[in-house]
């Protein structure tokens, strides 16, 4: 199952309407793809804001009786064209009105609805590479090229070669931190390393160019992730049992934190000043 097919079943996965071998592959694209497991989860969200946010209320037994009095008038008029069986009484019915503006509206929302975006190469997605960036630091076959118990080492030793500011938390409840520089395409990337406790217990977070990851000309981000930073300044990913993923604005610099931690602790970390 490719994109295009995940991206036309996202609604009726979102209502639970999809069963056997279908929703099986659905459900094994969405684990390793990360951009339409971003899909399924903003059409969730919006679902279920949608559901706590907007209330609800009882339908008026005269407009319930007259929904159930047209859809069997409906049913007896088959000769009748549907545009007539609407619209061939000459008093308003509120039944007739309600079905008609429900059905302009799911008419609308299938004309607005986003067309699915091209497919953002893996090797210039920063969520990817952040997520298998933090995987190699996990395996230890990415190393830091500075370790210490101060912050202010790791920051000084990495704000020397790029263009953009630099973030490094205090180190304080960590073991220490870390840090080394790479770039891609001629684009400078930073990445710190947060040791706590366990050798396996660590925290990763890539830092580049906020201008250059928002115009995706050599490096980018996928659709939901540019919206949620445009409207928001924060984007969240999670695999449960595999890692959470925090992303957010800091000046002119983009950060995307990748960890097995709970995820307000790592915003609580990596957002303290030490002030």
């Amino acid at each position: 199952m490719n994109c295009s097919q995940v991206y036309e079943l996202i609604s009726e996965a979102v209502d639970r309407r999809l069963s056997g071998k279908v929703r099986q592959e659905f459900e094994t694209h969405i684990s390793i793809c990360g951009q339409c497991q971003a899909e399924f989860t903003s059409e969730e969200m919006i679902k279920s804001l949608i559901q706590h946010r907007i209330p609800r209320a009882k339908m008026p037994a005269e407009v319930y009786s007259a929904v159930v009095e047209a859809l069997a008038h409906e049913r007896q008029s088959e000769k009748r064209s549907w545009f007539t069986a609407f619209f061939g009484q000459p008093i308003f019915n509120p039944a007739v009105a309600l079905i008609l503006i429900l059905t302009i509206a799911v008419g609308m929302y299938s004309v607005v609805k986003k067309p699915l975006a091209p497919k953002l190469p893996n090797e210039k997605n920063i969520i990817s590479q952040s997520i298998k960036n933090y995987a190699a630091v996990m395996a230890g076959s990415i190393k830091p090229k500075i370790m210490s118990h101060a912050a202010d080492d790791v920051k000084d030793y990495l704000k020397k070669d790029v263009s953009f500011d630099i973030s490094v938390a205090p180190t304080n409840g960590c073991d220490w931190c870390g840090g080394t520089l790479s770039e891609f395409d001629g684009v400078k990337l930073a990445h710190v390393v947060y040791k706590f406790g366990g050798e396996q217990n660590l925290l990763y977070v890539s830092q580049t160019d906020l201008d250059e990851a928002m115009k995706g000309e050599k490096i980018g981000l996928p659709t939901d992730a540019k919206d949620a930073l445009e409207k928001t300044g924060w984007y969240f990913q999670d695999k449960p049992g595999k890692y959470n993923l925090v992303m957010w604005e800091q000046k002119h610099t983009l950060c995307t934190a990748v960890s097995k931690m709970d995820r307000q602790k790592m915003i609580a970390f990596l957002t303290d000043t030490g002030e």
